[in-house]
């Protein structure tokens, strides 16, 4: 009566209390596996958690399942089939800490130590410092009264008797929360900076939050027949295909790497050895510093942070192995392509993104200095890097018999398309080129815009605005009966269907979405346009960096020690677990922003000479 329930995590504080009230000592084990009923698979594998001694090994368990699924198969006469060979076994490890839980433990404790004590700093110096300005304020006007001198003489001494600031303190003030809430928090904006793209990428990164917040929760929905219930609504596929989200960043990354590199050789028409080192170094130095934090948070550190009948999942995770094993990949940005097993489980599930971006980062100056001093050449080879990569596509998803979408099922998917960078530099490209674009005819555009009266605009943009949007739905919603049929039936989506979306749906989404871009900029955006360039949007979107780092842990930390199986119907419940998720996220984001991206942000910056 209650349905077909994924996952079963048992009383797991009875089991706590086992270990209190015996001698044994219990511990939680899962068995995982998939069934399929009538011959169809459902959407995520069966889980069952129970209290077992000690002694029984993991090995054990594992020995049992064959007889388990046999069991399956003849109480429900064939209706339900359980393969044993897609079932496995896992049991709660040690929770003794490590060298690198010690080595995170430090580093944050670190970190923690320079902002309160550049926070007190800065108090400190601040009243000091007024303290002594009233000071010579007051013997100023004494000594101009009695002698005579004019104001102008004032500001003369004023300027001879300043010192400048002492490079150490103020590399401690760059920790201080007096800085770093303040840089936050500002929305006076930068002139020639693209508004329009702090609303894109909020909106993103919530889109972003959205599918993973139901992917990870998919598999402990109570009752199953509820996820059916879900897949059969064209616009629950927007979050079943989010995927083009990720796109929406490579595009935004490459917009803006070529947007201001041409800005910056227009202005010096090159740059030197050494200003090519700082190019790289100022992006590796950024981004790095609370990727980092996160590595030895969520990689060494969350495993001794949760407790309950899921809690096996990180107590076992092979997150945690490949964190102590490879962790240099990740912070060489190599970690898409290293290891190079289909079963290694990355370290932060996330940073394969990271990865890709840094890479597209590295060689995008080859195609930005082409289309800087050879514009006909560089639009040629662009353009035939995003063709190579589209069939490249086309033809791994044509070899390997893949899904036209992850949300399909495939789990090659993952390791054979969505993480490679010969794939997924597509969007990146054409951000690129409509970086390119801007920076050569943007400021013509716009003035001849200016002189359009405002129905002649609306009849111009109209049409582009309709065209992009159907081109971005199509993308995300065009996999509708194909995502239905997988679940519903079992039935794959067709080989030409499969190349044919993979091929063309990154080129479709990066595509629309730089066009809109380059119509709210040129003036053609409208009230879209007033909506993306939102004020509010510029504090948000600082944060997104760190919300993208932080929520894929932090749902892994709530769903984890969760005591039973959600029942996400109505789904008012699923949008009141997503947008909490969503508060936490920014919430958690604010502390990694304000204690480690910023600080670093500012420290790097006093180093940094834009020659």
């Amino acid at each position: 009566s209650s349905g077909i329930n994924a996952e079963y995590g048992g009383d797991y504080e009875m089991c706590y209390s086992l270990r209190n009230a015996t001698k044994n000592n219990y511990r939680s084990c899962k068995v995982t596996g998939s069934v399929s009923i009538g011959g169809v698979p459902i959407p995520t594998p069966l889980t069952w958690t129970g209290c077992l001694p000690q002694e029984c090994l993991n090995g054990e368990l594992a020995a049992v399942l064959p007889d388990v699924s046999e069991w399956i198969n003849k109480t429900t006469k064939g209706m339900i089939i359980a393969d044993p060979a897609k079932w496995t076994s896992t049991c709660e490890g040690n929770d003794e800490y490590d060298t690198g839980a010690y080595v995170a433990i430090t580093f944050i404790a670190i970190v923690c130590t320079l902002v309160v004590f550049g926070t007190l700093w800065h108090l400190l110096h601040s009243i000091i410092i007024s303290v002594n300005e009233q000071k010579k304020d007051g013997n100023e006007v004494l000594v101009d009264e009695e002698e005579g001198q004019d104001k102008q003489s004032q500001i003369q001494r004023r300027d001879t008797t300043t010192q400048p600031e002492a490079l150490l303190n103020r590399a401690i003030k760059c920790f201080a929360l007096q800085r770093t809430f303040k840089s936050l928090t500002s929305t006076e904006s930068k002139p020639g900076q693209v508004l329009c793209l702090n609303g894109i990428r909020v909106l993103s990164i919530n889109w972003v939050i959205l599918g993973h917040s139901y992917g990870f929760v998919e598999s402990m929905i109570g009752d199953q027949r509820y996820l059916l219930k879900l897949i059969k609504r064209r616009g629950f596929t927007l979050i079943a295909n989010a995927y083009s989200s990720v796109d929406s960043f490579f595009a935004l990354s490459g917009f803006l790497v070529s947007y201001l590199l041409l800005k910056q050789l227009t202005k010096r028409g090159n740059l030197t050895f050494p200003q090519w080192i700082a190019f790289y170094f100022h992006r590796y130095v950024r981004l790095t510093a609370p990727y980092l934090m996160m590595i030895l948070l969520e990689g060494f550190l969350y495993r001794y942070m949760v407790s309950g009948p899921f809690s096996v999942d990180a107590d076992t995770s092979t997150n945690h192995d490949t964190c102590k094993k490879y962790w240099w990949a990740n912070l060489l940005y190599l970690n898409n392509l290293v290891p190079w097993s289909p079963t290694a489980a990355p370290c932060l599930s996330q940073s394969w993104y990271l990865a890709n971006d840094m890479q597209f980062f590295v060689i995008a100056p080859f195609f930005i200095v082409l289309l800087f001093g050879y514009p006909l050449i560089g639009n040629l080879v662009t353009v035939g890097a995003i063709s190579c990569s589209s069939i490249a596509a086309a033809a791994i998803t044509a070899h390997y018999n893949l899904a036209p979408s992850m949300s399909l099922g495939n789990p090659q998917n993952f390791m054979k398309l969505y993480r490679v960078p010969w794939v997924r530099i597509t969007p990146y490209l054409i951000g690129i080129l409509g970086g390119w674009f801007y920076w050569c005819w943007g400021e013509q555009i716009k003035e001849k815009v200016k002189t359009i009266p405002e129905w002649k605009k609306a009849m111009l943009a109209t049409p582009m605005w309709l065209a992009t949007a159907a081109i971005e739905y199509e993308v995300v919603f065009g996999l509708y009966h194909d995502i239905e049929d997988r679940f519903s039936t079992g039935k794959a989506a067709s080989k030409a269907d499969s190349v044919s979306y993979q091929m063309l749906a990154r080129i479709g989404w990066s595509l629309a979405l730089t066009v809109q871009i380059l119509l709210c900029q040129f003036g053609l955006g409208g009230f879209i346009n007033s909506l993306l360039s939102w004020k509010g949007w510029l504090v948000l979107s600082r944060l997104t960096y760190s919300v993208y780092l932080i929520h894929l842990g932090l749902i892994g930390l709530i769903l984890v020690q969760t005591r039973h199986a959600f029942f996400l119907e109505p789904d008012f419940e699923f949008a009141i677990y997503y947008l909490g998720i969503v508060v936490l996220s920014y919430l958690a984001a604010v502390v990694l922003y304000v204690c480690v991206e910023q600080p670093v942000a500012l420290l790097e910056s006093i180093t940094y000479r834009k020659r």
